[in-house]
């Protein structure tokens, strides 16, 4: 694997995120492994591939041109975006409230307007209530 982008807490608290974690995630497209997480237990390091998901080879092409080491943060607001999606279904509030927070951070020092590739892969409503996170900061 050649490229590799930071994504998930360790790229938000690059950033300037004040909520820390431990977490070191990589965004990859690994052609050889069907999975969507590969972990190295070794370096304790999560390697999130984007040929395991369409979700995440829709983000992965839209850095293409993204020649860093951290994923943009258009990319890191799509990627809070769906684990609030997912976080929800699943019940685990904490999770969404952190995920919910990271939007809120990324939407206001960036100054992002909006999402570009989540909606293809939620419902309107879940798509509505991310919507309503960035509104909110905005008003």
């Amino acid at each position: 694997m050649t490229k590799q982008l930071l994504i998930g807490g360790q790229a938000l608290v690059e950033l300037g995120l004040s909520r820390h974690t431990r977490d070191i995630n990589y965004l990859i497209k690994d052609q050889s492994s069907p999975f969507a997480f590969i972990v190295d237990t070794t370096l304790n390091i999560g390697y999130v591939n984007a040929n395991g998901s369409t979700f995440l080879n829709a983000v992965w092409q839209h850095e293409q041109a993204n020649l860093g080491s951290i994923a943009s943060p258009q990319a890191l607001l799509e990627l809070q975006a769906y684990s609030f999606v997912r976080h929800s279904l699943e019940g685990n509030w904490n999770q969404a409230d952190e995920a919910e927070f990271d939007i809120k951070f990324l939407a206001r020092k960036f100054s992002l307007t909006g999402f570009k590739i989540i909606q293809r892969f939620v419902s309107e409503t879940q798509s509505a209530e991310i919507r309503q996170i960035i509104d909110l900061i905005r008003k």
